[in-house]
């Protein structure tokens, strides 16, 4: 099938008093319409800075996409001007954004806010709007739609707020929805509840959805491929199943190893040892080798790309395939 979305060869670089350094640097990866890709990393791995460029709202100074492509619809993105940007962006590309106290205008009811965007892409009038927004409020299923259409976010619980994010970015029916952290600070009630409505409205719509995550256990829930990042870059990917079972970067692996498992009895947990490189001065080689049991002086001095290393996965590393416990395969 042909992508919705295809992005090749990302590279965004921010200016520091420092020295500049690439948050995103080769980034490659796509999407089909009515799939679900996760994107998982630590913070600070790029993960949101990717969907910020999708967006074309990466803040410039002090940053700026420096290469790449970013084709949407069989577009690049990147050719577009801002006011043809103004109108894929919340139309056809929408994106829940990580905190919703800090995205949504305090000064403005939900209902102005979701019907902002719908007056602004569709030629309607305020009043059917107004009914399209309480409609959507209800598809989200916020408890007393009409009576929240009329409030603001100060009044709305994390849950409710986020809830409105949702219906302010479906309104429109994008191809493509992009939600960054859309469960962070929820109970694990109110996750639950998000994740259903998310994989609900992707099987009505068939929007694809880029959901960006550090919590491997929403990843399971609801997407169907997976991309792991690590230092601005890619360094594995799979579908959702075969990175369960089958991790292939070292990476990859001590995430996996640090989810807590019920039926064993463990003291401590594993970490992964170190910690993430300094943008400003990466080291040579593979980026993950400082913190790898695995790293030998190849890993330490050449960098390896992202190669195919079992059916339908990639690894960035030069002894994938490997075994579950460490041993590399022979």
């Amino acid at each position: 099938m042909t992508a919705l979305l295809d992005v090749r060869g990302l590279r965004t670089a921010f200016r520091t008093d420092a020295g500049t350094f690439n948050a995103v640097d080769g980034v490659s990866f796509s999407l089909e319409a009515g799939r679900t890709l996760g994107i998982v990393g630590e913070s600070g791995c790029g993960k949101s800075v990717t969907a910020l460029s999708i967006m074309g709202l990466v803040a410039s100074p002090p940053g700026r996409i420096l290469d790449g492509e970013i084709f949407f619809e069989g577009v690049d993105l990147r050719r577009l001007s801002a006011a043809e940007m103004r109108e894929v962006r919340g139309n056809r590309i929408s994106m829940i954004f990580q905190e919703p106290m800090t995205s949504l205008n305090p000064a403005f009811t939900i209902g102005d806010q979701i019907v902002e965007g719908i007056v602004r892409h569709r030629a309607i009038g305020r009043a059917a709007a107004r009914e399209q927004a309480i409609e959507m409020l209800r598809r989200v299923r916020m408890p007393s739609p009409e009576r929240r259409f009329d409030e603001h976010p100060h009044k709305l619980s994390g849950g409710m707020r986020q809830r409105a994010m949702i219906a302010m970015a479906l309104a429109l029916k994008p191809r493509l929805l992009i939600a960054d952290e859309p469960t962070t600070a929820l109970d694990v009630t109110i996750q639950a509840q998000i994740l259903e409505l998310m994989r609900t409205l992707r099987e009505e719509t068939g929007t694809a959805i880029i959901l960006i995550t550090h919590d491997l256990g929403v990843i399971a829930e609801l997407a169907q491929d997976v991309a792991v990042m690590y230092a601005g870059r890619i360094v594995e990917k799979a579908g959702v199943e075969d990175l369960f079972a089958r991790p292939q970067h070292p990476y990859t692996i001590g995430l996996l190893g640090s989810i807590p498992k019920l039926h064993l009895e463990q003291e401590r947990l594993p970490a992964i040892e170190g910690q993430v490189p300094n943008p400003l001065a990466v080291p040579a080689g593979c980026r993950f080798a400082p913190r790898c049991p695995f790293a030998t002086d190849k890993c330490r001095g050449d960098d390896p790309p992202l190669m195919d290393v079992a059916a339908g996965q990639q690894a960035a590393c030069w002894y994938a395939p490997l075994e579950l416990d460490g041993v590399r395969a022979a």
